[in-house]
């Protein structure tokens, strides 16, 4: 799963989503990752304010993932209009080719 996650609760969703994935109770991931339970799930729900950087890549290490840090983007640019072009030129030749 790749995905762009920008806020925290979005980062806990996604470690749920992970976890769940590998059919992880909270209990064992809690377990493996050195963290209580009820912290894991106050993360997955959303309610922390705040977590730390070494837990989440802790988390993140056991769940079989990692942080892949990339630019954000401000708008749509010349370089997205060009990549969407080439996708659906890609698309409409995938779909000639299935008729």
């Amino acid at each position: 799963m790749q995905q762009l996650i920008t806020t925290l609760p979005e980062l806990g969703l996604a470690v749920s989503q992970l976890r769940r994935a590998k059919g992880m109770t909270q209990k064992e991931l809690g377990l493996l990752v050195g963290m209580g339970q009820s912290t894991l799930a106050r993360f997955e729900r959303g309610q922390v304010s705040e977590f730390g950087s070494r837990k989440l890549l802790r988390l993140l290490e056991v769940l079989g993932h990692g942080v892949l840090v990339t630019p954000m983007r401000v708008g749509f640019t010349l370089d997205d209009a060009l990549a969407q072009r080439q996708q659906e030129a890609i698309e409409s030749v995938d779909s000639r080719r299935k008729r």
